[in-house]
């Protein structure tokens, strides 16, 4: 043993079925002391130790990898000791192929989510950079021209995992690389649609996020944001699509949980003024607040919540008045929660302070509110009969009042955001999954079973495409691969939904006014006890159980009934359309009245669909839309339970990866041809990079000329009967190269194309010279004509002048000469004369 374990050596010691990362601390007098990195110290007998109990580790596995799918050695221990490693390092993202692990880190990593990181993710292909959400936003975005259909990114993870988080930032990076594909102008910038749903994070994380127990910024409701891209690469439109908001969290919360943040936010943003306007005091002061015992949570900002929300709104132009109603609304809420109620013949209400300001606060009438809040008004052949309600029925009543308000308050705002995103929708689109983490409390109820259903839907799809649909392809294109085992919650799904499931019988019992939640855990008891996902209590309590597949749960069934029916009473809603408020009385006015017996008697063809039924068809609407697009998947893990940063948990992460089935995921990346394209498809991608090669006819005999060009080893790809299979890996490598002779090919191409604009270009101006030339030339020879021809005036006005002169002077000569010459005969006679 001291030969092959020297003291210091790293090995892998199993035990419990588990394999840790360890250290020999010690090899002395045949007893071994192990140190693994999690802090345990076992010690053994050198003469009891195996191959199979210790094996050495290796290099890669100690110094931690990128892509896990790279690990040398598989099983869950040398998984979590890659991401320990990475966590430790401040390295929290990991590739697992294509697939991203997010561990949570509880703090602000400096440097990790800058402008320039997204710049420079945008610019590279998926694995050319350390792992990074936003290089899985960049493929999710690539794949767009690359495979041209939809896209989708599924994010999931227990709650509390950093899920809204990645979002968030999968968001973000998407609103830049869009602004980046089309330059706009500064103004435009300003108002366009990528800005607009960054700024609707803000609003729908302060009426849909609450502090829970193991989440302080936890969604309690699911979120679709679907973003459609347009041709030229920018995000031209989106839309939001929400999924079973947690109404009841608006009047009840467990211990050490908020209610939604946007009350607090109210309470320690408002000014001066428009809190005595609403009549609000301190967080502590009102029921629906103060019942959990936690009021302020520190990593929370409500002030600046606050503040972030209004300028929210006004980016996506709420104008002033719909703001302040909204606010007015939020305010009613809380003041409802307030009244109180007593016994005197029937519920009274105790104090009228808080009613007064509720109802003048919503717009209602003080008397018809105590009315509607204290007895229940029925209609029996055309009478009006009065029922006094008990305490616990009036309480019921403004319970129902209030959670009423406030979802359709959501729903408005929800409305409000699509109609300033909405955009066309011609091209392709990106969807993301936000939605609820799976929830296993000390109690859980309705919302729980709800929100662990769409989590059992998530994780089957995730099984279908990396499992399943995979496989099962190897299998018919006649592929050499050994199947590999994973964990099938098909089983655990059928308990739920199918004929006679969990689902159907609740809703079975919410349409019976006389059925109880003692008659359906009855119901479910005797339908389901034998079923091996059904887990019924040993003694005789208010639970049953289901195993999904991220574990036990046991839920309350006190309530469900309730829940699932979501009365609201035909006297509450009519109260609420008499309100003075247009805003209020528009958020009701085109509810249906929901009055048990009117729907009973419609039979069950027209029976009023229960919030299970609606939930499970929209997650079914939302299957088919992911199933019609190419996912990617982000795998959110929790380090801790107790929200700190720096500390990794080991039970808790290895029951997350255990149940995410990680260890099955690594295997079929490590093993599995993760992409697989027709011959004549993978020919067209990639005759390129053949052009210098000498290929045969035969497109399958292409293929394999075009895999052996670059030297890739049969455990990188196959052929099947129909498709070339391939490693993301050696995918990844020949799309680089791709690109590389595209690039090239594309320089070739722009060098011609240039040259040709050039020579064009310098005809046209060629042509244009020798026209300037003609007409210059033409003007010039103009110009010196007209020179020349004044010059010409002149000289011969010059000319004719001196001959003028030469001729007068000569003139003037001969006439003097005739003068002279008269004088001398004058003279001459006058001599003769004399």
């Amino acid at each position: 043993m001291d030969n092959f374990f020297p003291e210091g050596t790293r090995v892998w010691l199993r035990e419990n079925g588990q394999h840790f990362p360890s250290t020999v601390n010690s090899c002395a007098e045949g007893v071994v002391v192990f140190r693994t990195d999690y802090g345990q110290v076992f010690t053994y007998k050198q003469s009891t130790i195996t191959h199979q109990k210790v094996t050495a580790m290796h290099p890669m596995n100690e110094e931690g990898v990128d892509d896990m799918a790279t690990l040398t050695e598989l099983h869950g221990g040398s998984i979590m000791h890659n991401l320990y490693q990475r966590y430790k390092r401040n390295q929290i993202y990991t590739y697992i192929g294509s697939i991203i692990a997010s561990v949570n880190p509880y703090k602000t990593i400096a440097g990790l989510y800058e402008r320039a990181t997204m710049e420079r993710y945008s610019r590279c292909h998926l694995g050319e950079l350390p792992p990074h959400v936003f290089a899985i936003a960049n493929e999710c975005y690539r794949c767009l021209w690359k495979r041209h259909d939809n896209q989708c990114v599924l994010i999931s993870g227990e709650s509390g995992a950093g899920k809204t988080e990645s979002t968030k930032l999968i968001l973000k990076f998407l609103s830049v690389i869009s602004q980046q594909s089309l330059e706009l102008s500064l103004k435009e910038k300003t108002s366009c649609v990528e800005q607009a749903i960054l700024e609707s994070s803000p609003i729908m994380e302060a009426f849909g996020n609450a502090k829970t127990v193991y989440n302080n910024n936890s969604s309690r409701f699911g979120k679709f944001v679907q973003l459609h891209i347009c041709q030229k690469g920018n995000i031209q439109g989106g839309r939001i699509v929400d999924y079973l908001l947690e109404k009841n969290r608006v009047v009840r919360q467990n211990p050490g949980e908020r209610n939604y943040h946007i009350f607090y936010a109210l309470l320690a943003g408002l000014e001066h003024e428009q809190r005595e306007e609403f009549y609000l005091s301190a967080p502590e002061n009102y029921h629906y607040l103060s019942q959990s015992g936690c009021i302020e949570d520190k990593t929370i900002n409500d002030q600046e919540s606050f503040r972030e929300v209004i300028t929210a709104m006004e980016v996506m132009q709420f104008s002033k008045e719909e703001v302040r109603e909204v606010l007015r609304l939020l305010a009613g809420v809380l003041h409802l929660g307030n009244i109180e109620f007593i016994t005197a013949g029937g519920a009274q209400v105790s104090f009228k302070t808080a009613l007064g300001r509720s109802a003048e606060l919503l717009g209602l009438d003080s008397a018809q509110l105590t009315d509607a809040l204290t007895q229940r008004s029925m209609f029996l052949r055309g009478e009006e009969i009065l029922t006094p309600l008990t305490v616990q029925q009036a309480e019921d009543s403004r319970d129902s009042l209030a959670m009423a308000l406030y979802a359709r308050c959501f729903e408005w705002v929800i409305k409000k955001i699509n109609g300033r995103i909405k955009g066309k929708d011609d091209f392709k689109s990106i969807g993301i999954l936000d939605i609820f983490g799976f929830e296993n409390f000390e109690v859980n109820h309705f919302e729980q079973f709800n929100i662990n259903y769409a989590n059992e839907k998530l994780q089957e799809y995730f099984n279908k495409h990396i499992f399943s649909l995979e496989q099962l392809e190897y299998s018919r294109e006649g592929l050499v691969w050994e199947d590999i085992d994973w964990i099938d919650n098909g089983e655990c799904l059928d308990l739920i939904e199918k004929k006679l499931g969990l689902l159907a019988l609740i809703n079975e019992e919410s349409h019976f006014p006389q059925a109880t939640d003692s008659t359906l855990l009855e119901k479910l008891h005797n339908q389901h006890a034998n079923n091996h996902f059904y887990v019924k209590p040993r003694v005789a309590v208010n639970h049953f159980g289901v195993k999904h597949y991220a574990g036990e749960v046991q839920y309350d069934v006190r309530g469900i009934l309730e829940k699932n029916r979501d009365t609201f009473r035909d006297d509450l809603l009519n109260l609420l359309r008499e309100s003075r408020f247009d805003f209020i009385y528009d958020l009701f006015e085109h509810v249906s009245s929901r009055n048990n017996q009117d729907t009973l008697k419609c039979g069950s063809k027209h029976r009023r669909p229960t919030v299970s039924s609606q939930f499970k068809d929209s997650l079914h609407s939302l299957m088919a839309t992911l199933s019609s697009s190419n996912p990617f998947f982000v795998r959110c893990i929790k380090p801790n339970t107790q929200k700190m940063p720096e500390q990794f948990d080991q039970a808790v992460v290895l029951n997350q990866l255990r149940y995410s089935g990680m260890l099955e995921t690594v295997r079929i990346r490590k093993a599995g041809y993760a992409v697989r394209r027709p011959f004549q498809d993978f020919y067209k991608r990639y005759k390129v990079l053949m052009r210098n090669a000498a290929v045969p006819e035969d497109i399958r005999g292409k293929c394999t000329a075009l895999l052996q060009l670059y030297d890739a080893s049969h455990s990188e790809w196959q052929l099947g009967k129909t498709k070339v299979f391939l490693r993301e890996s050696l995918e990844q490598k020949l799309e680089k190269q791709r690109e590389e002779e595209v690039t090239r090919a594309a320089m070739v191409i722009r060098a011609h194309i240039l040259g040709y604009l050039a020579r064009k270009q310098y005809r046209k101006v060629l042509d244009c010279v020798v026209i300037i030339q003609k007409n210059y030339r033409a003007f010039l020879l103009r110009r010196r004509f007209l020179h020349l021809k004044k010059a010409a005036v002149v000289f011969q006005k010059r000319l004719r002048g001196q001959i003028a002169r030469r001729i007068y002077r000569q003139l003037l000569a001969e006439k003097r000469e005739e003068e002279e010459k008269r004088k001398r005969e004058e003279e001459e006679r006058e001599r003769e004369r004399a």
